[in-house]
């Protein structure tokens, strides 16, 4: 009998898994007629399996299978499917293991559900959704929930397939995970690692970052990223800035200091740089940019980014040690106009192109460091979709990071802080909202 990895045994993963979804569909849903769709391989086998159990449990079910007839069962067609009256179904068609894009028939069963208002309940991966990329091979079904098994899959967590898998639930049924270092950016990552206060505490030692401010028609920017980092945890925030700028700070700032550049870019108390957010397009960015990537712990963002989009190996020659850059797709594409493939490709691609941190920001935000760490964000919502989102996301980091925390748990810990402060409200949110739930969201970790 074959074995995989864990040393445990097929067929017993396939009555784990089956056991695993039925279970899911029991405790979810109530009693209905099931139609369970199985394809060729080990997943139609945990369709079955899954079948098995719900109707030793008194449920009304209903196998077809793809390809041939097996056991008397119907044929997975079209016009099969319009003759049933299920109201709910089981996707164990294709899983893990597909390898060619869906076409034939196939189309139009996948078409007619998708179009259906049945529930679909995924076996491991929605079918026609390659689990290593995310993408549609061909067609793919729309899951409301998708049982998967021991771990998540990458495809669960990169547009689109994370849109197909719906509500994505994790069962653990032994299978061991023998893939890279791609993280689930969650709290489990970094948790342990957010910096702790003591009794020897002060504003310096807690975490000294510096916001660079160029342009003063767009103070607004700098002030979003200041206030961020501050209560990110930051012990002493200053904006670095023009002598025409130092009026607009005075005017509205309280707990951030302002001062001119040149007075405090040489600071060796400074722990983090950010520059980048309303800077603006001048001869200046580009050299403070420069500026300020022979510091230690800098981030990039906005301005700082698109300034190098007809001279990337200038900025590349310049990026040391702990550089984060924070581009949204727009910017990604100025440094990176040739990297095609998904987020995760692309990010991992300018991350060893660059030598630094990148986040590529979007509903799927990947976090990629040089060393070959990557980590996928799927906790973020359409509510951060505003002015002023990014500038408050990349003062979080420059906060986090100013107090010592690893440069790339410090990227994923303020990614999914932001997305978390996003999920406070709803249609109306603003960028200045975000920054007071902060110290709510970390909160919970102290």
């Amino acid at each position: 009998m074959a074995e995989n990895a864990s040393g445990v045994s097929v067929n017993t993963l396939i009555e784990r898994a089956g056991l695993a979804v039925a279970k899911e569909i029991i405790n979810r849903f109530f009693k209905q007629k099931v139609l369970v769709l199985c394809g060729p391989g080990n997943n139609g086998k945990d369709g079955y399996v899954a079948a098995k159990y719900l109707q030793s449990e008194g449920w009304q079910v209903k196998v077809m299978y793809y390809g041939k007839s097996i056991n008397s069962c119907d044929i997975i067609s079209e016009e099969n499917l319009k003759r049933d009256d299920s109201s709910l179904i089981v996707d164990a068609i294709f899983g893990t293991g597909l390898t060619r894009p869906i076409c034939g028939s196939l189309l139009g069963v996948v078409s007619y559900i998708n179009q259906s208002n049945k529930i679909v309940v995924a076996v491991d991966v929605p079918s026609g959704i390659n689990s290593d990329s995310g993408e549609i091979m061909g067609a793919a079904l729309f899951a409301n929930l998708t049982v998967t098994f021991s771990y998540l899959k990458l495809g669960h967590m990169i547009s689109p397939g994370k849109h197909y898998s719906g509500k994505v639930c994790i069962s653990d049924i032994g299978l061991k995970y023998n893939g890279s270092a791609v993280y689930h950016n969650s709290p489990l990552l970094w948790k342990e690692h957010l910096p702790k206060l003591n009794y020897k505490s002060n504003k310096y030692n807690r975490g000294y970052a510096i916001v660079c401010s160029i342009d003063n028609k767009s103070v607004g920017a700098s002030k979003l990223a200041a206030m961020s980092a501050l209560r990110a945890g930051a012990g002493i925030v200053t904006i670095a800035c023009d002598s025409n700028a130092i009026a607009l700070y005075a005017s509205s700032l309280t707990a951030i200091m302002y001062k001119l550049y040149d007075d405090v870019i040489d600071d060796e108390r400074i722990n983090a740089i950010l520059i980048g957010p309303g800077c603006g397009l001048s001869k200046c960015v580009k050299e403070r940019t420069i500026k300020a990537l022979s510091k230690s712990n800098c981030i990039i963002d906005a301005d700082s980014i698109s300034i190098f989009c007809d001279d990337q190996q200038t900025l590349f020659s310049c990026i040391k040690d702990n550089v984060i850059m924070t581009p949204h797709e727009g910017e990604f594409k100025r440094i990176f106009p040739e990297l095609t493939g998904n987020t995760l490709e692309k990010a991992k691609k300018a991350s060893a192109i660059s030598k630094a941190i990148i986040v590529l920001k979007g509903h799927d935000t990947v976090i990629a460091a040089p060393d070959g760490r990557i980590s996928i964000n799927n906790n973020a919502n359409c509510t951060l979709a505003t002015m002023g989102s990014g500038d408050v996301l990349s003062g979080i980091i420059t906060g986090l990071v100013s107090c010592g925390m690893d440069p790339f748990l410090a990227a994923c810990c303020g990614v999914w802080v932001h997305s978390e402060c996003g999920k406070k409200y709803a249609y109306g949110l603003i960028a200045d909202d975000l920054i007071m739930q902060i110290p709510v969201v970390l909160s919970a970790f102290y």
